[in-house]
């Protein structure tokens, strides 16, 4: 009886610690698995964090170009604006220096 009692005490040890062995490995598969898949979701959160940055990168160079060429046809606009005025003032002295000579020549017309 005591043999058949130890048989059964270690049938039941037994398959307690092959169910136990069992759910172990399954819980270092599923831990194995979960893993992988933290890794595989990495490395595509890199990818589209890499593409994101190539992507703003060419937005920042576009806008950096936009706003040379809007500098450089400001800077034209300015210049040409500057030689229009400095036409104008040089034509208005031009004219003042010939109406003030009108009017000297009138008024030595006058005295004499």
């Amino acid at each position: 009886m005591k043999k058949l009692a130890f048989l059964v005490a270690f049938a039941i040890v037994s398959s307690f610690a092959y169910a136990q062995d069992d759910a172990k490995s399954k819980a270092d598969k599923a831990a194995a698995e979960t893993k992988e898949a933290g890794r595989k979701a990495g490395k595509e959160i890199k990818k589209g964090a890499e593409h994101v940055g190539d992507k703003a990168e060419e937005g920042a160079e576009k806008v950096a170009d936009g706003s040379e060429k809007a500098y450089k046809a400001t800077k034209k606009g300015v210049k040409k604006g500057a030689k229009k005025v400095e036409d104008g003032a040089e034509n208005a002295v031009d004219a003042t220096k010939k109406e003030g000579k009108k009017i000297k020549e009138k008024a030595d017309d006058n005295r004499r």
